[in-house]
């Protein structure tokens, strides 16, 4: 995090307007992280944690563009600032689950779980089209680089590994378990599945736009272009863009597509989706369950997915990951470098 003091200010801001944005994108019963019936929604003590966490962020930015004026490292000051934001948030989860098991918010309700078949037999499926503009470039990118003689693909390295990952992400992500409610099963498997049919075709058009930034790169690399700020600005555009899209798709869609407007309307049944909190830790970002088949879930805080780890398939992915990294740090495998 370095750079002028413009920009060091601009990413506290950033900062602070995600973490104030997260509890405002959740699913109305899941505030915080922690599962409420329908019905409780509206509790004084879900309200009264909202504002309190929002004054929070609030002041924690404050107080970090001041002692990011006063000469404090912006490194430092991000973490520490990222750092606090993650507490008031596991703090805020804490008060609402409080709440919940003293006044015995789940008493007399009827839960259930429901299982939307149709996912498996008719499931969204990817447009892998879209992932044609992200290998094409990869193939003019190596082109123009095998032209200029350059002994330094590694863009081209990066272009390959983002078409060789993208697939199987895309893939994992399609065939997750889906977001149902009980309380309106077939309305939220119809927002779940517009949901889902956006999140694989912005993973697919994310691919292009990553690999569109890397061709713009190694034409200043290879001294195809002058490398000026101009021409850096417009090389990473197509990144701004891919980022620009993800946030709109969240405001708009909501986690879980729950802002969504379901196609056809659908009256609510008697039951509350099963109080499921026991399984989930850190504010609704680490799930745990053996007894779950599925490998990947929907976190509850986010438009992301998180592993199972509850799942012996899980920590294998989990353990492979931790091998390359360390393999890597001794320098026993390569990764794409700027430079090398």
């Amino acid at each position: 995090m370095t750079g002028p003091l413009w920009l060091n200010l601009a990413i506290i801001a950033f900062t602070a307007a995600t973490f104030a944005s997260a509890p405002a994108l959740a699913r109305p019963t899941l505030p915080f992280g922690v599962r409420v019936p329908a019905r409780r929604t509206g509790e004084a003590v879900i309200l009264r944690t909202r504002r309190r966490y929002n004054q929070g962020i609030a002041a924690g930015a404050v107080v970090a563009c001041g002692v990011l004026v006063g000469g404090l490292a912006p490194e430092i000051v991000l973490i520490g600032l990222v750092a606090v934001y993650s507490l008031l948030g596991g703090l805020a989860g804490r008060s609402i689950a409080t709440a919940k098991r003293e006044e015995g918010w789940y008493a007399g309700t009827r839960q259930a779980v429901t299982a939307d078949t149709s996912l498996r037999s008719d499931p969204v499926r990817p447009q892998w089209i879209l992932l044609a503009p992200a290998v094409l470039l990869t193939v003019v990118t190596a082109v123009i680089g095998l032209s200029k003689g350059t002994g330094n693909f590694s863009t081209v390295l990066t272009q390959i590994l983002v078409v060789v990952l993208i697939p199987p992400l895309t893939i994992a992500t399609s065939r997750a378990r889906p977001e149902i409610d009980a309380a309106q099963p077939s309305a939220s498997a119809s927002r779940y599945r517009e949901y889902l049919h956006g999140v694989l075709s912005l993973l697919l058009i994310s691919a292009g736009c990553v690999n569109a930034t890397m061709l713009l790169i190694s034409l200043q690399l290879w001294e195809v272009v002058e490398t000026t700020v101009p021409t850096t600005i417009v090389a990473y555009l197509p990144l701004l863009a891919a980022f620009i899209a993800w946030i709109v798709f969240s405001v708009r869609a909501g986690d879980a597509g729950h802002r969504l407007s379901p196609t056809g309307d659908e009256p609510e049944t008697r039951y509350e989706q099963r109080d499921d909190d026991r399984h989930w830790h850190a504010a609704g970002m680490v799930y745990v369950n053996r007894n779950d088949p599925a490998l990947l879930v929907h976190r509850r805080v986010g438009t992301y997915w998180t592993l199972n780890l509850g799942h012996p398939i899980a920590w294998i992915v989990l353990a492979a990951v931790a091998v390359t990294g360390v393999l890597a740090g001794f320098g026993v495998v390569s990764l794409p470098a700027k430079g090398g």
